[in-house]
């Protein structure tokens, strides 16, 4: 296997980090018109829509259990520091 040289190995490189950029872009652009055509349907809107309040809630839900309930103290001292 012969050794590349060092002009070798940028083209290579370059060419294909472009091929890569152009590519991604592509990619992107299909998924965005696949994007709006599934939000086109009301349908799945609706499902969407409920299935992102419904796991934002259980998030909220979720940080409300976890949180640990403020002391007196904690808010006094909390307070003086913030004057």
């Amino acid at each position: 296997m012969a050794r590349r040289t060092i002009l070798e190995r940028i083209v290579d490189e370059r060419a294909g980090h472009t091929v890569v950029g152009n590519v991604s872009v592509t990619i992107e652009r299909i998924a965005e018109e696949i994007a709006r055509e599934t939000l086109s349907d009301e349908t799945f809107r609706r499902s969407l829509r409920e299935l992102v309040r419904r796991r934002s809630q259980e998030i909220l839900d979720d940080l409300l259990r976890k949180r640990k309930p403020a002391t007196r103290g904690s808010v006094r001292r909390r307070r003086a520091r913030t004057r």
